[in-house]
């Protein structure tokens, strides 16, 4: 099922009212959870209806995140190219909500898909880095680049493999009840990190030290991930 087009499908096909409903999502952290996931869930019942699979889903969404972290680099400095960045990466992460719904909801799951979802992912982690790295390099030391590069990858992609470990386990997220904790998780859930980056890009020197942290950030809820989900 890598193909762009689901020509035969047997069975009833879920209202937009069901993924609207979040019947087909996983749980996770509260923005997502509030906000990305019926967006996603949105993006996946268009795709069902234009008859593209969930792999199709991924590919586009892949693709967009390509362009995404290549426009980061690449625009000027100004509030506007920030603010259409910010949107952009927004729809990027619909997607990126909107392939497993559409899987789930319709019977498609498959270990392919998900490491196909887990390999996309993982690329636009290391991508994303080297961009701003790219972006800033006029500003900064080879070796400071480095730092950063590395201190994000690593964090990040500790963060993504931790998780995808988990619920390949069979575990899935569990809510936590502490407000404390949930705006904890919302600051480092995945449309957050790029609001707040789209937003420090204005500033050069506030990007660069709010990579570092994020990268920090990450690598300690991957700890966090180990013991508790």
């Amino acid at each position: 099922k890598t193909f762009l087009i689901e020509k035969h499908m047997n069975h009833p096909k879920p209202s937009l009212k069901s993924y609207l409903q979040r019947s087909f999502a996983v749980p996770s952290f509260p923005p997502t959870w509030k906000i990305f996931q019926p967006l996603g869930g949105s993006v996946a019942f268009l795709a069902q209806s234009a008859g593209l699979t969930p792999n199709g889903i991924t590919y586009l969404g892949g693709l967009l995140g390509i362009l995404a972290c290549y426009q980061f680099a690449t625009l000027p400095i100004t509030t506007m190219a920030s603010i259409y960045l910010g949107v952009l990466f927004m729809v990027v992460y619909c997607f990126d909500c909107a392939d497993g719904q559409l899987a789930r909801a319709t019977q498609q799951s498959s270990q392919m898909g998900k490491w196909l979802d887990l390999t996309v992912d993982l690329f636009l982690i290391i991508l994303f880095p080297f961009c701003i790295a790219w972006f800033i390099s006029p500003s900064y030391s080879k070796i400071q680049l480095s730092i950063l590069i590395l201190t994000l990858v690593f964090g990040r992609a500790s963060a993504l493999l931790t998780s995808a470990l988990k619920r390949s386990g069979g575990e899935d997220h569990t809510p936590n009840s502490s407000t404390i904790i949930k705006v904890f998780q919302s600051l480092i859930d995945t449309p957050v990190f790029y609001t707040v980056l789209c937003g420090t890009r204005l500033d050069l020197s506030l990007i660069y030290f709010f990579s570092i942290g994020y990268g920090i950030y990450f690598f300690s809820v991957s700890v966090y991930f180990t013991r508790t989900f």
